[in-house]
């Protein structure tokens, strides 16, 4: 799946017609001075992570001045939060929060269909919030046909407790919250929280969204450069890896680079997997035989064909002084694993076959 950072989702939110907070995103201290002054009051900084309770981390601070804010944004701009370094601060009006509610749609795996999920509770510790207040969360399951429509959407809102003009309000974005997800292709969307300001404004505060990998290629204005949930910034190998699985429906090719800055004469091997067991099985034996494995590659589905496979490769565990091959031998795939290896770049060939 493929992650939205909270500023490029509440740009869908705000193009969906759910109101967000002023503010602008931010890729230097200069921009984010510049940003802090066309703001009424006090500002928050939030720097833009894949991460949660950021405020505890220091991620989310408040300025007053331009010069407040340029020196918040220069430290933001230094962090690096789970590998992944901080490019973008999202500057926003601090709002006066006076209510905060919880917000989500998932693609629910039991009920083979949306689910639609609203909490009169919301904000940090949601969790908890809903374990020891079950009656303030309600859930609606979608039929894809109709959508959720506003009597629906009401109802869902009457079921936790919430009346009047709040009801009517909150109803209305869960209906566009639906039609976000539609329309972007979103395997989830979450509004946490979405408040009620002092005022009486209803904003979406903060939100996540993630993408349908198979849906990316459909939504080129979402700028996403790959699709995958990787638990570092996509390598050069990974993001040629995703240009060709992108283009080519006949099956997943997926390449994940798990070791970089290492020697050929060191103990790594070019891994070739089959099946999620199997593969697992495999990278284990070579980890108790003293081996390390740079990287996890295999394809699934209709099969791209033994030249194709080959080439792939060639490409792509080239680099390697060994590789490793786990087939099924009954496969398609697995009779190009009884093809001779001719690339010169390997002085071993390992071959270990899933009857």
């Amino acid at each position: 799946m493929a992650r939205l950072h909270e500023f490029q989702g509440k740009a869908l939110l705000r193009q969906m017609g759910i109101a967000v907070p002023k503010g602008a995103v931010v890729t230097s201290p200069e921009a984010a001075a510049e940003a802090v002054a066309t703001i009424d009051g006090e500002a928050v900084l939030k720097a833009q992570a894949w991460t949660t309770a950021r405020f505890k981390q220091g991620l989310i601070r408040f300025a007053t001045t331009a010069a407040d804010a340029t020196a918040i944004t220069r430290e933001l701009l230094t962090r690096q939060i789970s590998g992944y370094p901080v490019t973008h601060v999202l500057v926003e009006e601090k709002i006066d929060i006076a209510e905060e509610y919880f917000a989500s749609l998932i693609i629910s795996d039991t009920e083979s269909a949306p689910v639609l999920i609203f909490s009169a509770t919301g904000g940090s510790g949601v969790e908890e919030i809903v374990r020891e207040h079950p009656d303030k969360v309600a859930y609606f399951t979608i039929d894809v046909r109709n959508g959720i429509r506003d009597f629906e959407a009401r109802n869902l809102v009457r079921r936790t407790g919430i009346h009047g003009k709040a009801q009517q309000a909150i109803a209305g974005i869960l209906v566009k919250l639906w039609q976000t997800a539609r329309k972007f292709e979103a395997r989830s969307l979450e509004i946490n929280p979405l408040v009620k300001t002092r005022d009486g404004r209803f904003l979406a505060a903060d939100c996540r969204i993630t993408i349908d990998d198979y849906a990316v290629y459909r939504h080129p204005e979402l700028g996403i450069e790959i699709a995958r949930e990787l638990n570092h910034p996509p390598t050069d190998l990974e993001k040629i890896a995703y240009k060709i699985e992108k283009d080519d429906y006949r099956g997943t090719f997926y390449f994940i680079q798990m070791a970089t800055n290492f020697e050929k004469t060191d103990r790594y091997v070019g891994f070739h997997g089959a099946g999620g067991g199997g593969s697992m099985m495999g990278m284990d034996a070579l980890q108790r035989n003293g081996y390390r494995v740079a990287n996890f590659l295999r394809y699934f589905g209709k099969s791209p064909g033994i030249e194709s496979v080959s080439r792939r490769e060639d490409y792509f565990i080239a680099k390697y002084r060994r590789l490793f091959r786990l087939r099924f031998g009954c496969s398609i795939a697995g009779s190009n694993s009884t093809r001779p290896w001719t690339g010169e770049s390997f002085r071993e060939v390992w071959l270990a076959f899933r009857q």
